[in-house]
């Protein structure tokens, strides 16, 4: 990433229900790779930086563009069945604004234990 660029956390729609950042801070997220940054690494040896969840999803982020918030990374929705799971694009604003009107929790979280590993360590096994 370029030095002239500010790390900034996008804007928090839902910060005060949820009771935590949905962002980690900004120097947490200097460190994540570029949008396409890691497409040259075998996607069980890139970095998981962020873990994020509700009820019905899971979300766990290896690149992360600060300008717009989109993300790059595994994805697990609807069955929490790992075979489920396909890399591709996360918005994460939509994801932090999302709040469900059934089922619990009704936000999606960032997994505020969630220690940065390797996909192949930290991804549910298929």
């Amino acid at each position: 990433m370029p030095e002239h660029t500010e790390i900034t956390r996008p804007p928090e729609v839902r910060r005060e229900e949820r009771g935590h950042d949905f962002y980690p801070p900004a120097e947490t997220l200097a460190t994540i790779p570029a949008i396409y940054a890691t497409e040259h690494i075998p996607v069980g040896e890139k970095t998981v930086h962020l873990h994020y969840f509700c009820a019905w999803g899971d979300w766990y982020v290896t690149e992360f563009n600060p300008v717009d918030g989109e993300a790059f990374g595994w994805t697990m929705v609807g069955h929490h069945d790992p075979a489920s799971g396909e890399w591709g694009y996360i918005d994460l604003p939509a994801l932090e604004s999302h709040r469900s009107e059934r089922g619990l929790p009704h936000l999606v979280e960032r997994d505020l234990d969630f220690t940065p590993a390797p996909a192949a360590e930290c991804l549910p096994r298929r």
